[in-house]
């Protein structure tokens, strides 16, 4: 006899397959939402990332903490130098002035007695020295563990340039550098022109102050008849070019504006010839530029 199977399957069984479908439709969207797991590989370099960085800011830290501690004990230590008796200032030595006294150079340096050298800027100690007009250059160095040495080099005039109403001196190189004052020595030759004269800085090249300042270079090497001590002006004129005039004569002596240094030796040979002969006397003027190789002496009388 057949089996009799019921066309009907119960409640339980058709729950069973919905609540089936329902969970693998849940897996499958939680699987969507949530990331795959990173590869092994990678796991582990992020490890040792994090590793690293975290032994590199612990290192960090005690560098920081040790280059604090040791700035903190070099700066306790150089300020209990700094109040030591053994660095403290107790003589200065000044070279190479001349002009400026060496109290005004301690004064401007700020080299007190008793001053620690090691707050000294002997830098800024240069350049107030250097402030003065007269100082071409100033260097100031420690002597440890208690001096100083202050070397400076100061301007050497050669002339005195005549520039509106006042008086400026002038060294060799055309350097314009100090007003004269009161009282200063004034025992040089002057420097005055027709044209604009500078009233400080430079006389520049190739002008006819220039070629002033370049005849008295000439002067300057010792020829006895026509010394630099022996010219009181040399005038730069429009017309005639350089007018010298000597301290012991009142008479002009013409120069022109060419070949200056032919015309000076020419009038130291002229006036040799003239003193020798003692007829120096009643000349009105010299021109030197009168014609090619001639010279022209003029006298007040035959």
């Amino acid at each position: 006899m057949p089996q009799y199977r019921s066309r009907y399957s119960g409640g339980s069984d058709r729950r069973g397959l919905f609540g089936r479908l329902a969970a693998g439709l849940r897996g499958r969207l939680a699987a969507r939402r949530r990331p795959a797991p990173p590869p092994r590989q990678a796991t582990v370099a992020h490890v040792q990332r994090e590793w690293f960085f975290r032994r590199i800011s612990r290192s960090m830290v005690v560098f920081l903490f040790l280059a604090v501690l040791a700035g903190a004990a070099a700066w306790s230590g150089w300020r209990m130098l700094a109040r030591s008796e053994i660095f403290r200032l107790t003589g200065v030595t000044v070279q190479g002035n001349r002009v400026v006294r060496t109290g005004a150079i301690l004064d401007a340096a700020g080299l007190e007695q008793g001053m620690s050298l090691l707050t000294l800027d002997t830098d800024l100690a240069g350049r107030r020295i250097r402030a003065n007009p007269w100082i071409r250059s100033a260097r100031v160095e420690r002597q440890w563990p208690s001096t100083v040495l202050v070397q400076v080099q100061e301007y050497r005039p050669l002339a005195i340039l005549r520039h509106g109403g006042g008086l400026f001196y002038v060294d060799r190189h055309g350097e314009i550098f100090a007003r004269v004052r009161p009282g200063q020595d004034m025992d040089y030759p002057v420097l005055s022109s027709d044209f604009e004269v500078p009233a400080k800085g430079r006389i520049a090249e190739d002008t006819p102050l220039r070629e002033a300042l370049g005849l008295l270079l000439l002067a300057t090497r010792g020829k006895p008849i026509v010394p630099v001590q022996a010219i009181s002006e040399i005038h730069v004129s429009r017309d005639r070019g350089l007018v010298l005039y000597l301290v012991d004569r009142p008479f002009p002596i013409y120069f022109g504006r060419e070949r200056i240094r032919k015309k000076y030796y020419r009038l130291v040979r002229i006036l040799e010839r003239l003193y020798r002969r003692d007829r120096v006397d009643g000349i009105r003027e010299i021109d030197m530029d009168y014609m090619e190789n001639r010279v022209l002496v003029a006298r007040v009388a035959p």
